[in-house]
């Protein structure tokens, strides 16, 4: 049973660097029209698999205590996913079984791999095998993403990331808001792994996967993956700063690489106005002033359109018209029933055609529909303990939290609660949530460590 620990720790290492492979072939066979979802169906294979793994660590490791608050925690969150199929299957106007079951499935994904993978760190590190897969895989793994960008835009075979306005590209991966939320959340662990291993430069071949990462990333032409790759240069740039000034010995190699970053930054500024993502922003300013101009003509506008236009020009744009799908589900959740408030109205409140099922897509107000107050609770508890727990090490270590490891892990664990939130799929969606909470739990491994012990867990780092 031992061995089957170790064994399944590694295999969730490297089954970070076969996502991008996964999201490929899904994208692929959705431009063909094949329903059946192939990332979908692997994910549940492997989420099924890893309940078994979580039990066998807590038996093995015979922490009794431990053991029934985790598995109370698991009993108490199907509890409230059950109550909250039962009540929607009798109030719901239209409840669609296939759709509520797979769409709560996709819920269960984050709270069931953040522990998976947390047990995982922590069987590797005590041998240091980590150091041989963290954050290597994360780096491989998008590089796989940039490789499969530029081919697909090469080749002309990819995606319209906005297909009403023909702008961005998202490879051959299907959803753009889900691989921007990829590239996003990864970025500062693929810089932090590039700076480490840039110990000379002859080694400088390192930053230009992150130069290609950058062009497939803006590729993409959303604002989302753009404001992610500026804030983790400039926490880099920030650290960099930081370590020139504590260490009188690595002065010149630092400012070495502080120029570099610099250069970098000023690459992505310079290369603004070509992108896809400066075309959306003006075209959302055109679309507004086209609405408006409409809404005074005998045609009009719906009402939905005339709550964006009178929305906030920044708001609105920064969240994509999600503030009027906000409202609507708003509305929905009002007219609930008491239990439904409770323990939530399932997948995209009230609905009476699938075709009209709109989430707002932002992670915590889905989540919250979606699960009501109570299940709500349950459902982002891990989730709440693992940022307070964080920000209280930050805090607390906050002199050492700027090495490479730290402020890296700090902005890559920050982007993916911001993301939530601006962009949504995220927590939700498994082809995302899996990056998430692999850097979560690795943040939390190296927190509980330095917390613990009053030092840093420098063996927990990249591979010199």
């Amino acid at each position: 049973m031992q061995s089957f620990i170790k064994k399944y720790s590694i295999f969730l290492m490297l089954y970070i660097i076969f996502q991008p492979v996964l999201d490929a072939i899904t994208g692929t066979m959705m431009r063909f029209n094949i329903n059946i979802t192939f990332g979908v169906l692997i994910r549940m294979i492997v989420m099924a698999i890893t309940v078994f793994y979580i039990l066998l660590f807590l038996i093995l490791n015979r922490d009794n205590k431990h053991g029934f608050r985790i598995i109370g925690y698991f009993v108490l969150l199907a509890v409230v996913s059950a109550i909250n199929l039962a009540i929607n299957y009798k109030t719901k106007t239209l409840f669609i079984p296939s759709l509520e079951i797979t769409t709560l499935a996709k819920s269960l994904y984050y709270p069931i791999m953040l522990l998976g993978y947390f047990y995982a760190f922590e069987e590797l590190a005590e041998d240091r095998i980590i150091n041989r897969f963290f954050p290597k895989v994360v780096f491989i793994a998008v590089n796989i993403i940039s490789i499969i960008m530029i081919v697909a835009h090469f080749t002309n075979t990819s995606f319209s990331s906005y297909s009403y306005y023909k702008l961005g590209e998202s490879g051959w991966f299907f959803a753009a808001n889900e691989l921007s939320a990829i590239v996003s959340i990864s970025f500062p662990i693929m810089v932090w792994y590039a700076l480490k291993k840039i110990n000379t430069w002859s080694k400088i071949y390192y930053w230009l996967t992150i130069i290609i990462a950058i062009y497939s990333a803006l590729l993409i032409g959303t604002k989302g993956s753009l404001l992610a790759i500026v804030f983790g240069i400039c926490m880099a740039i920030l650290a960099s700063v930081i370590q020139f000034f504590q260490d009188n010995r690595r002065r010149k190699y630092m400012a070495g690489i502080i120029a570099m970053l610099v250069v970098t930054l000023g690459g992505i500024f310079a290369a603004y106005p070509a992108m896809a993502v400066s075309r959306t922003a003006e075209l959302h300013s055109d679309m507004i002033k086209y609405k408006k101009k409409q809404a005074k003509t005998k045609k009009g506008i719906t009402k939905d359109q005339k709550k964006y236009v009178e929305t906030n020009k920044t708001v609105s744009y920064l969240f994509s018209g999600r503030t009027v799908y906000f409202e609507n589900a708003a509305h929905n959740f009002s007219k609930a029933t008491p239990a439904q408030k409770a323990f939530g109205m399932g997948y995209a409140t009230n609905f009476k055609s699938e075709k009209k099922a709109k989430l707002v897509e932002m992670d915590y107000v889905d989540i919250f529909f979606q699960f009501g107050f109570i299940g709500t609770i349950v459902y982002l508890a891990p989730l709440a303990y693992c940022l307070i727990y964080l920000i209280g090490a930050f805090l607390r270590k906050f002199k050492y939290m700027w090495s490479f490891k730290w402020s890296m892990l700090v902005s890559s664990v920050a982007l993916g609660f911001g993301m939530a939130l601006m962009t949504g799929h995220v927590i939700e969606a498994p082809s995302v949530s899996i990056y998430f909470v692999t850097i979560l739990s690795y943040a939390m491994l190296n927190a509980r460590i330095f917390l613990r012990s009053g030092e840093d867990p420098y063996t927990i780092d990249v591979e010199e």
